[in-house]
């Protein structure tokens, strides 16, 4: 009997959408972008007959891993994440929050144009994606993409879902953070602070006092952030749920409830059960 999929070859671009054929609560009918895949594998076995597709996100293959060396001087990050996707023939799509921070100097040794997003997308503390021949660059927690339109915060319940796990960790007593920079009319290494008490050290030297601080209060935030974390496996999958969203949790303890979200992750599988979901969130 003839195989019911076609079976795709290696190198071939796939597109992914999940969802609904019928009302599940409040969850909509209908199908959820999740994005281009480029087909790195195919396995087929039997009886009975099965396909494995592994695949990968489109917007990782090409050139975007390839190593190069590049120096910034007085630019700002959009016109930089800009440099970079007319480089690779995409588009750019920096917050405006954040398309106007300076960038003093800035050296790409040796690292892959992707690697430089991900490292810039920490510096400002944002998430940093390639996904569908974009460029995205958003504020975390933001309320609205980089184009404008609002991104809804969420409400989960203990109705939601089954299993969860909430962990409220300080994983170090320092609760501040430190970064130096070279100070261009003396010469000398100076030290900024953010936070107070005992401070982590950044281990690079930046190049200006403003990319110092910065540094410091995106490193202070991240930390804060990871010191609430919450699993959660839905009940019902939610093919609308995007990592940054804003979430509430009510239900549970004053810690948990008490506490702003933000999705982290989201894992999704689909088998003869249907779409399951696994959300992971960190404190806002």
């Amino acid at each position: 009997m003839a195989p019911k999929l076609a079976v795709p070859s290696a190198g071939a671009i796939l597109s992914l959408s999940l969802g609904w054929e019928s009302r599940f609560d409040d969850h909509p009918v209908g199908l959820i972008d999740k994005g281009r895949f480029r087909v790195d594998e195919v396995e087929e076995s039997g009886p009975p007959d099965q396909i494995v597709i592994r695949a990968r996100s489109a917007d990782l293959a090409g050139t975007y891993a390839k190593r190069r060396n590049r120096v910034w001087h007085d630019t700002t990050l959009g016109a930089l994440i800009g440099e970079i996707a007319a480089r690779h023939g995409i588009t750019a799509r920096v917050h405006p929050d954040l398309a106007g921070q300076p960038i003093e100097a800035l050296e790409q040794h040796n690292k892959s144009d992707m690697a430089l997003v991900q490292d810039l997308g920490k510096r400002f503390d944002a998430t940093a994606t390639w996904k569908d021949r974009k460029i995205l660059i958003l504020p975390k927690g933001s309320a609205t993409t980089a184009g404008g339109q609002t991104i809804p915060a969420i409400t989960l319940t203990r109705q939601d879902g089954w299993s969860w796990r909430y962990i409220r960790a300080e994983r170090s007593a320092q609760t501040g953070v430190e970064a130096q920079y070279h100070d261009g009319s003396t010469g000398a290494r100076k030290t900024v602070s953010e936070g107070s008490g005992d401070a982590y050290r950044l281990k690079h030297v930046y190049a200006s006092k403003s990319s110092a601080t910065r540094a410091a209060k995106s490193n202070l935030a991240k930390r804060q952030r990871a010191k609430s974390k919450f699993e959660y496996y839905l009940a019902v999958a939610d093919c609308r749920l995007r990592p940054n969203q804003q979430a509430t949790l009510q239900g549970w303890s004053a810690a948990v409830s008490g506490t702003k979200w933000l999705i982290e992750s989201i894992d999704t599988t689909m088998d003869a059960g249907g779409i399951k979901q696994m959300v992971r969130l960190e404190g806002a």
